[in-house]
């Protein structure tokens, strides 16, 4: 032990008050408290369960002490209380017992830094403050105005909720938040605390059949005050999950390539095989054990673990890891369950196989992060101010965050918490991770849905224009890396239960198309001068560059039905110009003149070609192939004169994880029938990188080291 001093008894007597729930007053007013219960005190010391209340003798008074929200460390605050002010000197008195200090909602605290939010940190009494903030309260607060609000316009689960909602409801939900609880936990915890609410008949308020419906209600209430009140925390736990979220579903440039190749060996290996059995089925024949493994060497020994491993090629293997202020390395270590089925003589049973590698569980890596990460945080703080402790000659215990030690040092250890949480939160704690991870995952790739517009057009048999249905086909025009890098990057995606949402998960590749007969549509159409036009780029106009795509397409379709046509009309004028010249001339080579009504009619060409003796039966061939050569000039001219190939690059691919909002800006305009073309889906590997990071606030950290209520 050691002597208590006169700021011992001071923080033995809020040791106590926080002991009987008084933990949200003041210092003085939990000082008072016990200066009031002085008497009580010390009676529970003294005879801390009466003969009369152990004997349940009627009339027995239930001890004060078992009113405490610890009881049995209350009772022992008492005792050393009372010890200590009957002893001759109360300052002398060797106190053995340990004080605590308590965080307030401690992955809080570490947010509210971290983002330097001023209104989180004022609510969580980072800020300086006349009295402790309770932030559970804070949050019941905003909770009760969201559900005012609805129930003004008559929402149902409101209505029933309104004015029933108490800080016990709430504050599981908002001190398990921080470390990661989703939306179905937050309702079970709801769910739990709706059926403690009873009237003062003791009968339960809600109808438990609709406990679920009111629960899932609130905890979207309580998520969404949490986000009012801690803006940079939210979005500092945003940062961390997306940051998870994408490390692990990547994987290597060296595996992805490494998987492709194993990938496109395998087909031909299974090429090679169906090849060689055709023919030996054709020839009567039969392959043996040999030639197969010749063709196909990976159907030898070991197949099966073989076939087990190359699986995981399609699925991510990357963990999260990171460093603490410490400067401990941290992987987190959650994969998905292995098993093999043992057969024995009574039944199969599947047992965990710890020998072969499993594939990341990529959710739990994203869900878990963010909590683990902030733990990691608490953890450095802990053993940092446990080292100074120590270098002080204190005796110092703790329990997360809850940190001890005797009375007499109480204040010195409450100015190693504070210089120690500032100093480790000057540190550019979120930098140095995404700097982290920028160097541990550099040559890694992560999968992304990508959505291309396109557009073709076709003309119906009336002249009018509509849009192609024509299904787009990748295997005309990806070469075999390309579908294999798509169909592993669709398997990782499908792995990580990634849900595709914003045009849908369908893996049908047309997924949008807009029939262009509508008459405003069709009239804003005009043909472009593809020789000469200036591309817009679609980063800076993405409905700019769809336009041009647009009209670019259009362009294209218009000029090769012209071709078409007038390649036609040529034909045809070539057909019948030959045709009645040679008619003509088997005519006039008969030695009885046609009359005037039988005479074949020449074109004014041919009939002056014939009048001028151009055209005779011994120059007719000749003449005919010089027609043939001018109806081919005039076609290959065609070219020039509707131009349909276009080589500049006109590729609009959006990425659905980095351009949502583009995205369904131009899935609008297809909708609104302003765009004409399609958007189809495609999957493929790309650079793994970070979002910025969160905007910080304007709290200053330096005010810990003044907050009197950060622990208390």
């Amino acid at each position: 032990g050691r002597p208590l001093t006169e700021r011992g008894m001071h923080w033995l007597k809020i040791h106590l008050a926080n002991l009987f729930g008084k933990d949200k007053m003041s210092h003085d007013e939990r000082i008072a408290f016990v200066e009031e219960n002085k008497a009580k005190i010390m009676a529970a010391a003294d005879d801390p369960i009466p003969a009369a209340f152990l004997n349940d003798e009627p009339g027995a008074v239930r001890p004060w002490w078992l009113d405490a929200d610890s009881p049995w460390q209350a009772l022992a605050a008492c005792i050393e209380y009372t010890d200590a002010v009957r002893s001759p000197d109360p300052a002398a008195y060797i106190s053995h017992l340990h004080i605590h200090q308590d965080g307030t909602c401690n992955g809080l605290q570490h947010y509210a830094a971290m983002g330097r939010d001023s209104k989180g940190a004022h609510e969580v009494n980072l800020a300086t403050s006349d009295r402790p903030q309770d932030v559970y309260s804070g949050i019941l607060r905003v909770a009760e105005r969201y559900v005012n609000e609805d129930a003004e316009l008559g929402v149902e689960e409101a209505l029933q909720l309104k004015n029933r909602l108490t800080r016990k409801i709430v504050k599981q939900t908002v001190m398990t938040n921080v470390y990661g609880v989703t939306l179905m936990g937050a309702k079970e915890q709801i769910i739990a605390r709706l059926r403690e609410v009873k009237d003062e008949n003791g009968a339960h308020v809600f109808d438990i059949m609709n406990l679920s419906k009111l629960a899932l209600y609130l905890a979207k209430k309580i998520f969404a005050s949490l986000g009012e009140m801690f803006t940079q925390a939210q979005e500092t736990q945003n940062w961390l999950n997306e940051s998870a979220r994408r490390i692990s579903s990547s994987m290597t440039r060296a595996a992805l390539a490494d998987t492709i190749k194993m990938a496109a060996d395998a087909r031909k290996s299974s090429a090679r095989l169906r090849t060689a059995v055709k023919q030996a089925k054709a020839a009567g024949e039969t392959l043996d054990c040999d030639e197969v493994l010749e063709l196909w060497p990976d159907l030898g020994p070991g197949a099966m673990r073989r076939k087990r491993l190359d699986t995981l090629a399609d699925k991510p293997m990357t963990p999260v890891a990171w460093t603490t202020p410490l400067g401990m390395t941290v992987l987190q270590p959650y994969r998905k369950m292995v098993t093999r089925r043992v057969a024995t003589n009574l039944q199969n049973i599947n047992v965990h196989d710890v020998n072969m590698p499993a594939q990341i569980n990529s959710q739990k890596q994203k869900t878990a992060f963010p909590p683990n990460f902030v733990h990691s945080l608490d953890a450095s703080h802990m053993v940092l101010s446990a080292i100074e402790c120590k270098v002080a000659g204190l005796v110092f215990a703790s329990v997360h965050d809850s940190y001890w030690t005797h009375a007499c040092d109480v204040d010195k250890m409450n100015s190693i918490l504070r210089e120690q949480f500032v100093k480790m939160h000057k540190q550019p704690i979120m930098a140095n991770v995404k700097a982290e991870f920028e160097q541990r995952y550099s040559d890694h790739m992560v999968p992304i849905v990508v959505w291309d517009y396109v557009n073709s057009f076709s003309f119906e048999k009336n002249g009018e224009l509509k849009g192609s249905q024509k299904r787009l086909s990748k295997s005309g025009h990806e070469k075999q890396a390309e579908q294999i890098e798509a169909d592993l990057a669709r398997k990782h995606i499908e792995s990580c239960d990634e849900t595709e949402g914003v045009l849908g998960g369908t893996d049908d590749l047309v997924q949008m198309q807009i029939e262009v007969n509508d008459q405003k549509l069709a009239e804003s159409m005009e043909v472009v001068d593809l020789t000469s036009i200036e591309l817009i780029d679609p980063a800076q106009d993405l409905f700019g560059a769809a336009r041009q795509a647009d009209l670019i397409a259009y362009t294209q379709s218009v000029n090769g039905n012209r071709i078409k046509d007038e390649r036609r009309a040529l034909m045809k004028t070539y057909r019948e110009r030959v045709s009645q010249l040679r008619k003509y001339m088997t005519q006039m080579a008969k030695k009885t003149a046609p009359s005037e009504e039988d005479k074949i009619k020449l074109c004014a060409a041919e009939q002056a070609a014939v009048d001028s003796k151009q055209v005779t039966q011994g120059t007719l061939v000749k003449y005919i192939e010089n027609l043939k050569a001018e109806r081919d000039t005039l076609i290959d001219g065609l070219d020039a004169k509707y131009p349909v190939k276009f080589d500049r690059s006109l590729a609009i691919s959006i990425s659905q994880r980095d351009d949502k909002e583009q995205l369904e800006q131009l899935e609008t305009l297809i909708k609104q029938g302003k765009l004409a073309g399609r958007l189809v889906k495609g999957h493929k590997f790309t650079e793994l990188t970070f979002d910025d990071l969160p905007a910080q606030g304007d709290f200053d950290i330096n005010q810990v080291l003044r907050s009197p209520y950060f622990f208390s």
